[in-house]
């Protein structure tokens, strides 16, 4: 059974609040008292960019990346990011190979984009047989967060694997750690057989250093605060960053590879 609650929007410049419309739609950027300067592209907005005094409402009918802030009273604000999904996108399927002594496997699932105001409880959906021992179970995302768990709720007998932030077909061995050559039963019912991107972040909670991994290359990153927010942005030249200067709280880190074509989210806390 999958649970779900409504949780309150938070403040944001765009609406609608949700990331996904099924037809062709507007999207309105507003903020009173303000001049709005945006891009559609994914690119950072400057005072050079499309701007409109206190609201604009722009058209789309694909997935399109807005970037936008405003300045008011001369104050400008930080950089907001929002990406909208138009009709059918791609969802990544999830495969887990779980101990031989459970007796199910679960996925706690949490949406990143499209955004949404719904959130999932765990201990999520059972997921379905697969093949060889391994389960398998559709992400309800284009970009999100998956815990693999036994779907149990309390300690001591709850059991679950690392949270990762996936936007591919993602496999998964508790005993062995992340695949990169899944057995071919498994790839046989993929339609899209897409390279996985998979990225580990460590430690998490971080205090100061944040280090990630991936067989991707990536060459700058933004920091998003939980509403979207771009908090800081710059080029990469190493595989850590470092966040001491952030207040505690939850974030995400954006890592950007092929002049920002592509984009993966990790969610991390500042303690």
């Amino acid at each position: 059974m999958l649970f779900a609650t409504v949780l309150f929007a938070q403040e944001t410049l765009f609406s609608p609040y949700e990331g996904w419309m099924a037809n062709p739609g507007t999207v309105t950027i507003a903020q009173p008292n303000s001049i709005i300067y945006y891009t559609m592209d994914g690119t950072v907005p400057n005072l050079s960019s499309p701007s409109a005094g206190n609201s604009v409402n722009i058209s789309i009918s694909t997935k399109t990346t807005f970037k936008a802030f405003y300045v008011q009273n001369g104050t400008p604000s930080p950089v907001e990011t929002m990406t909208y999904y138009v009709g059918a996108y791609f969802r990544p399927k999830l495969f887990f190979k779980p101990p031989t002594t459970w007796s199910s496997s679960c996925a706690h699932m949490q949406i990143i984009e499209p955004r949404t105001i719904v959130d999932f409880f765990k201990p999520g959906p059972v997921m379905n047989d697969a093949c060889e021992g391994w389960k398998q179970y559709p992400a309800n995302f284009a970009v999100g967060s998956i815990t693999f768990n036994n779907c149990l709720m309390y300690p001591p007998n709850v059991q679950y694997a690392p949270n990762f932030i996936v936007s591919d077909h993602f496999f998964y061995d508790f005993s062995n750690g992340v695949i990169s050559d899944p057995p071919a039963c498994l790839m046989s019912t993929i339609e899209n057989q897409g390279k996985a991107a998979v990225i580990k972040i460590f430690p998490n909670p971080v205090t100061e250093i944040l280090n990630f991994e991936s067989v991707l290359t990536f060459n700058s990153y933004e920091i998003l605060d939980a509403s979207g927010k771009i908090l800081t942005q710059n080029m990469l030249s190493q595989k850590q960053i470092n966040v001491s200067k952030l207040p505690k709280g939850v974030y995400f880190l954006k890592l950007f590879s092929d002049q920002k074509k592509n984009e993966h989210f990790i969610r991390f806390i500042k303690k």
